[in-house]
């Protein structure tokens, strides 16, 4: 690096990001269509929870620290600082990208937040109606898929996986919310499944 080489601004990063983010938006679509079309719904819970575990696996590539929470049955989930700036805090967090384009009130994401903290331990729990178990086993699964030859090669380090696919969430979102999605609803539905999927780790069931 050279001498008078600057840091990459956030502008920088998600311009960059941007094109590959549109790669991965284009085989998830073609992934979730039917015969009647890309069915928007589905397609936004997984990539929202991806998005999410995206959160989950950056804290432990680049060695930050989660705060566990054991339940009664010893499932462990993951919060923390260090999860909540890729998912919540940063000006390119997750949630960002969502926000950015559904105007989810800031007190609302609290609330899912809370929400989700406060079902810990419950023993019918749900993320936007599907099983955790099997929501988390699918994208667990896609993630190391595509993880060589699309998230790792797009990316220049682990903090830029929720950002790429912060991105492939918010242009699903796009389209969902052109084919008629309501706004709000949209906007909760995939802040729910980033910030359920973002504490989650394989001991969680």
């Amino acid at each position: 690096m050279g001498l008078f080489s600057r840091k990459e601004t956030d502008e920088q990063i998600v311009k960059r990001l941007a094109k590959n983010a549109g790669n991965m938006f284009s085989m998830f679509k073609a992934y979730f269509n039917t015969s009647r079309g890309v069915d928007a719904t589905k397609a936004l819970i997984f990539t929202s929870a991806l998005a999410g575990y995206a959160c989950h696996q950056a804290v432990i590539a680049e060695n930050g620290s989660f705060v566990e929470v054991t339940t009664k049955d010893n499932k462990k989930f993951y919060f923390g600082d260090d999860v909540n700036k890729y998912l919540l805090e940063s000006k390119i967090s997750v949630v960002a990208f969502i926000t950015a384009v559904t105007d989810v009130p800031t007190e609302t994401v609290e609330q899912i937040v809370k929400d989700f903290a406060g079902s810990v331990g419950e023993e019918n729990y749900t993320i936007c109606g599907y099983n955790p178990k099997s929501l988390y086993t699918e994208v667990e699964s896609c993630w190391n898929g595509i993880y060589e030859n699309m998230t790792s090669k797009y990316c220049k380090s682990p903090s830029e996986w929720p950002v790429m696919l912060g991105i492939v969430v918010q242009n699903i979102l796009i389209m969902s919310l052109n084919a008629g999605a309501p706004k709000d609803e949209a906007g909760e539905i995939a802040i729910k499944c980033a910030v359920a999927m973002s504490k989650m780790g394989s001991d969680s069931f």
